[in-house]
């Protein structure tokens, strides 16, 4: 049922638009435009019925402070005869259509019905427009082993209702991307998706990065501040390692998955909310549940439609696609030069079990084109060393030392010298650059320079 909002500070004519449509429409109403923009904070509303004159407030004013509200809802205009004028006003503020007092009961059901359904067909045609933003799912999701094409057919279907999904699998595979997937083919694409990372915030932390809180609300809180299910109204919100939520949060979460309602910390005041949960986790939730460290019930509500993704090494056969998409991705942003990746470093990449899944691979083509983005190919000399073993040292090449046996210790210490005069051109002299492009610290990057007698060309 949609929700409408009556705004008109004559009583009389709140009284009879109520009458009107209450059979028809989830009806709010007010006296008050500073009150009118205290329930838009808390509910959603569909369509606004807004008078022009009014004492505290008058429309128009209300108009104007609507417009960070862009898109949630329509309005149309209530006016006396000689208010036209100011009711054309409006509509270049953004209102819908006016009616004129006194209105007839047709007339004020027929212009409400054609105001909701521009209002649909406006949703509808910003719709189609984001088709062009966004990628084919095939081309935003690379793979095509039989099992990653069954996890796409999951994807287009639940991205067409709005059933909480819990995305399960390793570090690594994808699930933020999967959740993204599934939120920009929906139809709250146009509204916010935001993530959550449920790790990195202690417990009331985190509640007030959900839930928002109140000035005052504890130490620290120095004024109102909007939380995430606020925010991201209409859109959607992926917690990721929702496992990591403490059990009263887990409680206040399973408020909202049941009754769409919430509180701000140090407030009693219940807001509604619409937002489509996606939730993500590593961990063993069942085993969880036996432990009395995650709610069984709120288990139930999040695994509506459950998603597993798989391990890297469990679809070998997609390895050569990501390989390459990711090889095209980051040769165009370093403007590289090398054209390919040969034959035997694509059997290293086969070969290796990819602890570290998906992310693990596009950060080594990353780092790998990086370096080594001109030379021809990228071969297996170029792959780090726990991708090639052994196999990938030229013997042949390594000097020995007087007793004829290879000196491994002098043959890392070339490697590594090498791999970091690289990283430094590659980054243009800067170090922390050239020390995220190896993945270790600054630290060790500095100290490796001293170590290995190599200029400072940083200034």
């Amino acid at each position: 049922m949609k929700t409408i909002l009556l705004v008109d500070d004559e009583s009389s004519v709140v009284e009879s638009l109520r009458l009107i449509l209450k059979d028809s429409y989830r009806v709010l109403s007010t006296l008050s435009g500073k009150e009118a923009l205290k329930i838009l904070e808390k509910e959603h509303v569909d369509l606004i019925l807004l008078d022009i004159k009014m004492h505290e407030l008058n429309g128009l004013e209300l108009l104007r402070k609507l417009q960070p509200f862009d898109h949630a809802f329509g309005v149309v205009m209530l006016t006396a005869v000689n208010d036209v004028k100011a009711s054309v006003d409006a509509m270049k503020l953004g209102a819908l259509d006016y009616i004129v007092k006194p209105f007839g009961v047709e007339e004020i059901k027929i212009t409400i019905e054609k105001a909701l359904q521009f209002r649909n067909l406006s949703r509808e045609v910003r719709y189609l427009r984001s088709e062009y933003k966004y990628p084919s799912l095939d081309k935003l999701i690379q793979g095509r082993s039989r099992i990653m094409e069954e996890i796409l057919d999951i994807i287009a279907r639940v991205s067409r209702v709005d059933s909480t999904v819990l995305l399960r699998g390793e570090s690594g595979t994808g699930k933020e991307l999967v959740a993204r997937a599934i939120h920009f083919y929906s139809a709250r694409r146009e509204n916010p998706f935001l993530v959550v990372s449920c790790p990195n915030l202690a417990g009331d932390l985190l509640e007030a990065e959900l839930f928002g809180h109140e000035k005052g609300s504890f130490t620290g809180a120095y004024e109102r501040r909007l939380g995430k299910f606020e925010i991201a109204e209409g859109g959607t919100i992926f917690l990721d390692e929702i496992s990591e939520i403490n059990l009263p949060l887990q409680a206040k979460l399973l408020r909202i998955l049941q009754e769409k309602e919430f509180s701000r910390l140090g407030s009693h005041s219940v807001i509604k909310t619409d937002v489509r949960i996606i939730a993500a986790t590593n961990k063993d939730l069942e085993s969880m549940i036996r432990e009395s460290r995650f709610r069984e019930d709120l288990y139930y509500r999040i695994n509506v439609v459950p998603i597993h993704l798989p391990p890297l090494r469990e679809r070998y056969e997609d390895i050569p696609q990501l390989a390459e998409h990711f090889f095209n991705v980051f040769r165009k942003e370093c403007h590289a030069k090398m054209e390919c990746i040969s034959k035997e470093a694509m059997d290293a990449l086969l070969r290796y079990h990819w602890p570290g899944n998906v992310r693990e691979l596009k950060n080594i083509m990353e780092r790998t084109v990086a370096l080594y983005g001109n030379e021809g190919a990228l071969t297996h000399k170029h792959l780090p060393v726990e991708i090639t073993g052994v196999s990938s040292l030229n013997l042949q090449q390594v000097k020995s030392d007087k007793t004829g046996l290879i000196s491994l210790e002098d043959e890392v210490a070339r490697v590594e010298k090498r791999l970091i005069e690289q990283a430094i051109q590659q980054s243009g002299g800067v170090k922390s650059k050239a020390a995220k492009l190896l993945g270790t610290t600054r630290r060790i990057f500095n100290y490796k320079m001293q170590k290995y007698g190599i200029t400072d060309t940083e200034n």
